[in-house]
């Protein structure tokens, strides 16, 4: 028995159950065992309902085996597969010190178990991180009107020194802070580099400026949480700790796509280097037009970046590379050709290097996509 989960982990306890041929039971609201229902073992999604998790508890005091696939309830003691949420938000840390930024902050909706995770992931390298939660300043039933979130948020988003990063819980989030940067005619991502958690791809990639977002696997954490209530109904001990699955990595977007250096030379070097990434200049070239030597012009890579003018172009051209892989439409080739390589060969190569597989590769193991 199951009572839904989202699709895309329902999409891996479907798969695990062909594969050893399972019957399932949907339960919308697993309050009650469904009629008929005489199953080994029951898959939830514990998010605070009374009911759900007196039933839960039931279940447990029956010793039929449970397993949950959130840790929105760590007091319900029961066995969990749960993505590795603190991973994630170490992730975004990153991200945004890769990009140079010096502040970062966090927003959500509401808080939880879950939301705390992601938030000691990221403050664990940015431990004086802001903590904006929308349901701390506004009455829970109105976490929706669009009036009030707007006049809610809008001083906190004027008044965050810039530029500055913003970490959300989720892309429909990330999607609400862009809405009102731009009523507030705050430049994302120069202002405020937005970044989501889930990868939704509808989501993320039909937004004025397209959304960055850590790509956690939702897919495998149903599988594993099947696989594990496999071996409980077969009388294995159940795990003493959550067990983690590691989110996949980071769909960058243009909504994170900054950096952020205190050097206005630099600056106008990176932007111009950017602007030509299809065509890029030569060293001595890029120096002329920041107006400095090019022995300048390599100390403000060095001291600023912490990586020369060729390591900070190959990574530009795989930001683009992997923005562009992202879609349906884009051929290795087209790929190629617009970040700036001779010949799709050369460009496969270098993506290996960088990123440690082929593109065609990435492309297939991030989005399915052939």
């Amino acid at each position: 028995m199951i009572n839904p989960p989202i699709p895309l982990r329902f999409d891996g306890i479907v798969r695990y159950a062909r594969e050893h041929d399972w019957h399932l039971t949907l339960a919308n609201r697993l309050v009650r065992a469904p009629r008929g229902w005489n199953g080994d073992g029951a898959l939830v999604t514990l998010r605070g309902d009374a009911e759900t998790t007196r039933f839960v508890e039931g279940l447990v005091k029956a010793q039929i085996p449970v397993v949950d696939l959130t840790s929105y309830m760590p007091e319900v003691n029961v066995p969990r597969v749960i993505p590795d949420y603190m991973s994630a938000g170490r992730l975004a840390g990153e991200h945004f010190a890769e990009a140079g930024l010096k502040r970062v902050a966090w927003f959500s909706t509401i808080w939880t178990n879950v939301h705390s995770l992601f938030f000691s992931g990221l403050s664990e390298r940015w431990p004086k991180t802001p903590k904006i939660v929308l349901s701390s300043l506004v009455p829970k039933t109105k976490l929706d009107d669009v009036d009030r979130f707007a006049n809610v948020m809008s001083p906190r988003l004027l008044a965050l020194a810039k530029p500055v990063g913003i970490l959300t819980y989720n892309d429909e989030e990330a999607a609400r802070i862009l809405a009102l940067c731009m009523e507030l005619g705050i430049k994302v991502p120069d202002e405020i580099a937005i970044l989501g958690i889930g990868n939704d791809t509808f989501l993320c990639e039909n937004q004025p400026v397209p959304l960055s977002s850590v790509m956690d696997d939702l897919e495998r954490n149903g599988y594993e949480a099947a696989s594990l209530l496999e071996r409980l109904m077969d009388g294995a001990k159940p795990p003493k700790r959550p067990v983690l699955v590691p989110c996949q990595g980071l769909a960058t977007r243009r909504s994170t796509d900054i950096l952020a250096v205190d050097s206005p030379v630099l600056r106008k070097a990176l932007e111009y280097l950017k602007s030509r990434i299809a065509n890029p200049p030569s060293a001595v070239q890029l120096a002329e037009v920041a107006g400095v030597s090019r022995a300048t012009l390599d100390r403000l890579f060095a001291s600023n970046l912490g990586r020369s003018m060729h390591d900070e172009l190959t990574r530009m051209r795989m930001a683009r590379a992997k923005e562009m892989l992202s879609g349906k439409d884009a051929t290795i080739g087209e790929t190629a050709k617009a970040c700036g390589f001779c010949n799709a060969g050369h460009f496969v190569n270098v993506f290996r290097q960088s990123v440690g597989t082929t593109p065609g590769k990435w492309r297939e193991e991030q989005f399915g996509i052939a």
